[in-house]
């Protein structure tokens, strides 16, 4: 039967479980929430109606409310890897530093954004910890840095060992470059979107939304091939 064609499909299974999954639900939220605060000033620009633009709005506050509270429990696996990392005495010493930074500073980000989210709640005074959501959005841009950094790292190192290797090890190196290469751009477009929360660049809602929605697809990509 058709209906049983389509609900058994290989594709439509894969992405039942793909959404079976915290990390996978949390990054789809983010792609939505992206979204919704690009076409909420699209649509402020194109003068649609209030009540549009207020709907969009009202929509990225209430998907990124929910991402926090899916997010909650990462910062312990962050200081697990920065842990891990600082215990392997084999490993580059700027790659090692440079994920140790990142990851305690994602834990830090991650840990304030749970205060965030427990003043949202009301569990915590709002007016308590005013600057909290600030320096939230600094350790996620100190932890973007050390990632550009690390990026920077593998491919320097890349590219001195290309001209030496056979023709299936460049190929397997060519492959490490073109993914350090494309982390390089994801953590500059999230250092964009951090430095704009921060006031340090100024750009619109509406490009920033653009350089979420970006992230937050190659992300999911990421995600998806992973998936078996």
């Amino acid at each position: 039967m058709v209906a049983d064609t389509l609900v058994y499909h290989p594709t439509l299974t894969k992405l039942a479980k793909f959404l079976d999954s915290t990390p996978q639900r949390e990054k789809t939220l983010r792609l939505f929430a992206y979204l919704s605060r690009f076409l909420g000033y699209y649509a402020y620009r194109k003068g649609y109606s209030r009540d549009t633009v207020e709907m969009y709005n009202s929509l990225k506050t209430q998907l990124s409310f929910i991402r926090k509270a899916l997010r909650f429990f990462k910062p312990v696996k962050h200081v697990q890897t920065a842990a891990q990392a600082y215990d392997n005495k084999l490993l580059d010493p700027i790659l090692q530093l440079t994920t140790v930074v990142r990851n305690l500073a994602l834990a830090g980000y991650l840990t304030l954004d749970g205060v965030v989210f427990f003043k949202m709640l009301g569990i915590i005074d709002k007016k308590k910890y005013p600057t909290v959501a600030r320096t939230s959005a600094k350790f996620w841009l100190l932890s973007l840095i050390a990632g550009v950094a690390h990026s920077l790292r593998i491919i320097y190192s890349l590219n001195r060992n290309t001209e030496e290797k056979t023709a299936v090890e460049s190929t397997s190196l060519n492959n490490k470059l073109c993914a350090a290469k494309r982390k390089l751009v994801w953590d500059l477009l999230d250092m964009f979107i951090a430095s704009n929360l921060l006031g340090i660049l100024h750009f619109t809602e509406g490009d920033v939304g653009l350089a979420g929605v970006i992230t937050s697809v190659m992300g999911l990509r990421d995600m998806w091939n992973d998936q078996k």
